[in-house]
């Protein structure tokens, strides 16, 4: 590691010097769990981003790229941390092609600059809804798809292309601006869910898709999950196409504002049905799924559209979001099964919680085999708190790869965060490893926060 002030040197070479931040109280707030950068760098264009990770390549210095931040509580804690490299100043839209339904724009725009600039053309990226503030990079390398995937797509569906810079000083283009634009291996594909560990994502290509003319959450009321899981089922197996759907628990339902004149009590689960599209099709399925929904012993339910609607899909947002300082501590885990499995896999997520005072709020996306849960710490713990989750990830982790499912821990808090073995087994750790050193061989990008090894 170079000397601070050559360190400041070298960078305000690049983006000047109102451009690199080095004190305390500027660089707290792009710390890692407990870890504290060297300096924030912050680029205005993508050509001062890719020299700014070509001189990291150079120097070996650990870089984390940051778009919003909105996310930066996702992974392990990174080995090393020398430099974060802001890509908020990377906001601009390069090309709106509505015609061909497509937007190339750089990696920090936040998404809801792209409703802003997309919907007034009766188009949109359903990665969120219209107030969702993390960047299009940021979505990217965290593989975060939005709940309305199954009509849409998942982020692999919608992404086309990548501009990515890498530690020796390439910066490349990966897919294109069109549907069909691969021929041979589709690498732009490499950097979704990989949290910038192969090389920093600085531009995106989406397909956009066409704005409904009408957009509806239908939510009903069951005794059981077994029954609201039922439900849920028939209507995935039948002629309705939903754009989501979604599992609460009455907990989380209770923490929902927009959810209040819905009576929901313990034991009780709530399915979220979302339907979009013209307007004769939405009442229909509405119409449709009610008739599913009584058959399988649904009670109450709320129709919410307009902006309780927007008010119900930032809650289902925020439940994936690290707690605020006013919120208890908490462990954030999220489950992945075949939508089968999906009652066992709540009921495991209960046994053996010897850390957790209160019951677990859980949200599920049926069609996405996902379950997203908060587990409330003690505080004071009573236990050996590490020791604890340590053993119940571990006992939970067994029993999903029985279903062919697994655990990862979303947030922890940052003491915590550091003993926790936060990904499990993943599946093709060996490839990874391979593309690591394909990308970035001295080991600069993220060190540490994917995968072991990388």
């Amino acid at each position: 590691m170079m000397p601070p002030e050559t360190l400041r040197t070298r960078l305000e070479s690049v983006v000047g010097r109102h451009g690199v931040w080095m004190e305390d109280s500027q660089t707290a707030a792009f710390a890692i769990a407990a870890r504290q950068p060297v300096a924030v760098v912050c680029p205005e264009t993508v050509e001062q981003a890719a020299e700014i990770v070509t001189l990291a390549g150079r120097e070996r210095l650990a870089v984390a790229p940051w778009g919003q931040g909105t996310q930066m509580h996702l992974g392990q804690v990174p080995q090393r941390y020398d430099l974060a490299l802001s890509l908020a100043g990377l906001s601009r839209i390069v090309e709106y092609d509505a015609a061909n339904l497509t937007m190339i724009a750089e990696a920090g725009l936040p998404l809801r600059e792209v409703y802003r600039v997309s919907v007034p053309e009766r188009q949109f990226l359903p990665l969120g809804f219209p107030g969702t503030t993390a960047s299009l990079g940021g979505l990217l390398v965290t593989n975060t798809s939005g709940v309305k995937r199954g009509r849409y797509g998942s982020l692999r569906d919608l992404l086309l292309g990548v501009r990515v810079a890498l530690p020796d000083g390439a910066l490349v283009h990966f897919g294109g601006r069109v549907v069909k634009n691969v021929a041979g291996y589709d690498m732009n594909k490499l950097f979704v869910g990989s949290l910038g560990v192969f090389g920093v994502v600085l531009e995106t290509t989406y397909r956009l898709a066409a704005l409904p003319e009408d957009d509806c959450v239908l939510a009903m009321v069951f005794p059981t999950l077994a029954q609201a899981a039922a439900a849920a089922a028939t209507i995935q197996g039948s002629q309705l196409l939903p754009s989501a759907i979604l599992l609460l628990s009455a907990d989380t339902v209770a923490a929902c504002t927009v959810m209040s004149q819905l009576p929901v009590h313990a034991e009780q689960v709530v399915l979220w049905l979302n339907f979009d599209g013209a307007h004769e099709a939405v009442e229909r399925q509405v119409r449709d799924s009610r008739a599913y929904g009584q058959h399988h012993g649904g009670l109450e339910e709320a129709l919410i559209t307009g902006e309780a609607l927007l008010s119900l899909w930032e809650f289902q947002e925020a439940w994936r979001a690290a707690p605020c300082r006013a919120e208890p501590e908490r462990l954030q885990v999220r489950l992945g099964v075949l939508p089968g499995h999906l009652e066992d896999a709540v009921q495991q997520l209960s046994l053996s919680l010897a850390f957790c005072q209160r019951g677990v709020r859980w949200l599920a996306d049926y069609g996405a085999g996902q379950i997203f849960a908060h587990l409330p710490l003690e505080q004071p713990p009573a236990v050996d708190l590490s020791r604890a989750v340590s053993a119940w990830l571990q006992q939970v982790r067994i029993q999903m790869r029985t279903w062919q499912g697994y655990c990862v821990v979303e947030y922890a808090p940052a003491a915590l965060r550091q003993q926790l073995d936060i990904w499990g087994e993943a599946p093709g750790q060996q490839l990874l490893r391979l593309y690591k050193q394909r990308f970035d061989p001295q080991a600069v990008l993220n060190p540490g926060r994917y995968v072991a090894g990388l």
